[in-house]
């Protein structure tokens, strides 16, 4: 209360330089100031000694010119006669300033409840742990190199897939000797010449002295032909050309050039239609079939005649050897008895182009 009083008596005697207005100014800002320092003097020292909840209130004493009015706490008439009445009208009119202070701490017991509030919201969710090595891991089947060497023929064996799926394996194998395996090159053989590939050409003479010794050489040449077209498998092709003096080649399509057959059960029996309807009549002319052969780019050439007549020219013969790299040509020739043992055009045709040749006497050969 004391300083409330010291605040109020600056105050109000301020009003008596109410006839001086900038000292009245001045006085007036000082004891602002003043006050204000005393209030937080007074609340810092209230908030230590744990006497917060007191309220500070500093009053303007406003004069009204009959001098009733008094600072709180105060005596009526405390101010100095005829001091109210000669206040300027400025502090007449002031209004009443009255500074409120209420900051009373809440009890620690408040303060623990929220505390132990805080604690009890909800936290937050912990990720559940999850053991991977619960979990099925699928099987991978691995390759058996061993199955795709299976010999001859094919086979498949079933396997389990992955994810519950179903697979079948095939492999594929080569034949060993006269014969063919699945997936590798043929053996095929005419007269005992025998020639591995994969693709097969017969060129056979088909001329009039074909006919002759009751029919045995052309009857021995078709049935030797058919025999050797077992020995081929499904994968390997094959062409047969019958010449006299021009070139007469197996043609399904006459709109289309001639092309390769497969050794599969339909091609054995186009072949086997073909050849029934072949008769020998003609001269012979050699180059025409065999550079028909070779165009067809075939890894085996069987090339049969009789005729020692013509011969092959050696420019023909060189013709063909530049034209027919990476081909073999057998020689099959058909003689009447023993092998005179001269070197003939068919030997050196054979020698020059990685090919056998044999002679084969017309007359040992079964009536048709």
């Amino acid at each position: 209360m004391s300083h409330n009083r010291t605040a109020t008596a600056v105050i109000v005697g301020l009003a008596s330089a109410a006839s001086f207005p900038w000292l009245f100014s001045t006085a007036a800002h000082l004891a602002l100031m003043i006050a204000l320092v005393l209030f937080g003097s007074s609340h810092s020292h209230q908030a230590k000694e744990g006497k917060v909840g007191r309220t500070l209130k500093l009053t303007l004493a406003t004069g009204t010119g009959d001098g009733t009015d008094s600072p709180e706490g105060g005596e009526e008439g405390g101010a100095p006669p005829g001091l109210a009445n000669s206040a300027p009208p400025l502090l007449n009119a002031a209004p009443q300033l009255v500074p409120v202070v209420n900051e009373t701490p809440e009890p620690p017991s408040v303060l623990s409840e929220r505390i132990n509030a805080i604690g009890n919201l909800p936290q937050p969710m912990e990720t559940p742990s999850v053991d991977v090595t619960s979990f099925p891991v699928p099987s991978v089947i691995e390759a058996n190199p061993s199955n795709s060497a299976a010999a001859p023929g094919t086979g498949s064996t079933p396997g389990d897939g992955i994810a519950g799926g179903n697979g079948r394996g095939q492999g594929r194998g080569s034949g060993v000797g006269n014969g063919s395996g699945n997936g590798g090159p043929a053996s095929a053989s005419i007269f005992g010449v025998t020639g591995r590939g994969m693709r097969f050409v017969y060129v056979f003479d088909r001329s009039a002295s074909m006919s002759g010794y009751e029919g045995r050489p052309l009857a021995g040449a078709k049935r030797e032909l058919l025999h050797s077209l077992k020995e081929l498998d499904s994968i390997h092709r094959f062409q047969i050309i019958f010449y006299n003096d021009k070139p007469h080649i197996m043609n399904l399509d006459p709109d289309r050039p001639p092309q390769l057959l497969f050794g599969d059960e339909k091609g054995r029996n186009l072949a086997e239609t073909f050849v029934g309807g072949i008769f020998a009549d003609g001269g012979t002319r050699h180059m025409e079939a065999l550079l028909l052969a070779i165009q067809l780019r075939p890894d085996v050439i069987f090339f049969l005649t009789d005729a020692d007549e013509p011969k092959i020219s050696a420019p023909d013969l060189r013709r063909i050897r530049e034209r027919s790299r990476g081909i073999s040509i057998n020689a099959i020739e058909f003689g009447s008895g023993p092998s005179s043992g001269r070197y003939t055009f068919l030997q050196q045709l054979a020698a020059e182009n990685n090919g056998q040749h044999v002679y084969v006497d017309v007359t040992s050969l079964p009536h048709p």
